[in-house]
């Protein structure tokens, strides 16, 4: 019994835990708080282990690096429209719109349209607010383009961040696996 416990514990659990947390890095790609999701299985895994390969540390950079990536991924958006002679209206609209489009792209593509959804929400948000103040057909469309490449660089940006900490929670549990196995 003692020996399927300790197979348990070092093999099934570690080998679930990578599976879970990278499902849950790619769940970033729908929008889905992908990053926080590893953090909650990383907590639940240090308690299963007694927080060896899970420190508090370990925790501590995933909540850092979810913070600085939600404000990146959201952010660039806003300051994309503004760096294309946007208004401050118009980087405003460009967030409500990304998170409209993620919203109603989601529907499509098993999900996947959240991404393109995203993306043109923040190119709408930002255009119509430009259109509507400005009413100049160029600027406003600048600004659109703006916000739109914002928030797809604010995206990709978030999933290379959250992949770095996926990194790190593969060679802690591995790490840890190997000294225990």
């Amino acid at each position: 019994m003692e020996s399927f416990v300790h197979i348990l514990l070092v093999v099934v659990a570690p080998a679930l835990f990578l599976v879970l947390a990278t499902v849950a890095w790619a769940l970033i790609v729908f929008q889905v708080p992908g990053t926080w999701i590893m953090i909650l299985l990383a907590l639940l895994y240090g308690l299963l282990e007694g927080f060896k390969a899970m420190s508090a540390w370990v925790l501590l950079v995933g909540v850092a690096i979810a913070l600085i990536g939600e404000a990146v991924e959201w952010g660039m958006g806003y300051f994309g429209a503004k760096g294309f002679g946007g208004s401050r209206a118009a980087g405003w609209a460009a967030l409500g719109g990304s998170i409209a489009g993620a919203v109603l792209g989601a529907a499509f593509g098993w999900g996947l349209g959240a991404i393109p959804g995203t993306i043109l929400g923040a190119f709408a948000g930002a255009l119509i607010v430009e259109a509507v103040r400005q009413r100049h057909a160029g600027k406003a469309l600048k600004a659109g383009i703006g916000a739109g490449i914002g928030r797809a660089l604010g995206l990709a940006t978030k999933l290379g961040m959250s992949g770095a900490f996926l990194a790190l929670l593969y060679v802690r549990v591995l790490w840890m696996a190997f000294k225990a196995g």
